[in-house]
């Protein structure tokens, strides 16, 4: 199984980067937010979000599951086009995950 990689070609990846525009931040301060606290875990806010988007995404495009490169490509054309947030604290990603540290 691959590595995940926060960051791709010096830059943050696209979906950690929508994630955190999500949430109102820049793709540093929503990583040191989560390294602050989830020390050990600090990536599982950002998959249970990312799990959370696709199931969207999938409810609204139920012909397509994720699974051609156009659809991986669109996926990632409509994670580009959220507005900044300010849910950092309040969204279930952060508010119903406890670290078992």
């Amino acid at each position: 199984m691959p590595r995940f990689r926060m960051r791709s070609s010096g830059s943050f990846q696209s979906r950690y980067a929508a994630y955190a525009r999500d949430h109102g931040m820049t793709p540093e301060q929503m990583r040191d937010l989560d390294r602050s606290l989830y020390p050990y875990t600090m990536l599982t806010p950002f998959f249970l979000w990312l799990s959370r988007k696709k199931a969207e995404w999938i409810r609204l495009n139920p012909q397509r599951a994720l699974q051609t490169g156009k659809d991986q490509l669109d996926f990632e054309k409509w994670l580009a086009q959220f507005e900044p947030g300010s849910n950092a604290l309040t969204c279930e990603c952060h508010g119903k995950y406890t670290s078992p540290w």
